[in-house]
């Protein structure tokens, strides 16, 4: 039974949980890891599968940021043969207390979603 539990309580721990690649923010929890990036006037979210990269060739999405009760929506579109999305338009200055969500889909249809806080 003890066996049982820390295989349990090991797996639990193996999903969602890896270190920034670019000094991102994480995304918290979930199978796919997804990493909010921002650097000069450029938002990108990159995403890993278990540290590996996942494909985003043929993606888009959305990044919600929510701030103060206000909410503000922009479009995410794939970066050339990466694992990266660019936030299109306004650019996105994210400040602590901000949450944000991201919800990308890929070019076979499937959708994978990422929250984040901002600390």
């Amino acid at each position: 039974m003890a066996l049982s539990s820390s295989l349990l309580c090991s797996l639990a721990l193996a999903h969602g949980d890896w270190p920034a690649q670019h000094a991102g923010v994480m995304n918290e929890g979930g199978e796919t890891s997804f990493e909010l990036i921002q650097k000069g006037q450029a938002t990108t979210v990159c995403l890993s599968d278990h540290g590996k990269p996942v494909a985003t060739r043929g993606a888009n999405g959305t990044l919600q940021v929510s701030r103060s009760g206000k909410e503000t929506r922009h479009d995410l579109k794939a970066v050339a043969d990466g694992n990266c999305l660019a936030a299109s338009g306004a650019v996105v200055k994210l400040r602590a207390g901000d949450t944000a969500m991201t919800r990308v889909q890929q070019a076979d249809g499937s959708v994978v979603i990422g929250r984040f806080a901002v600390r």
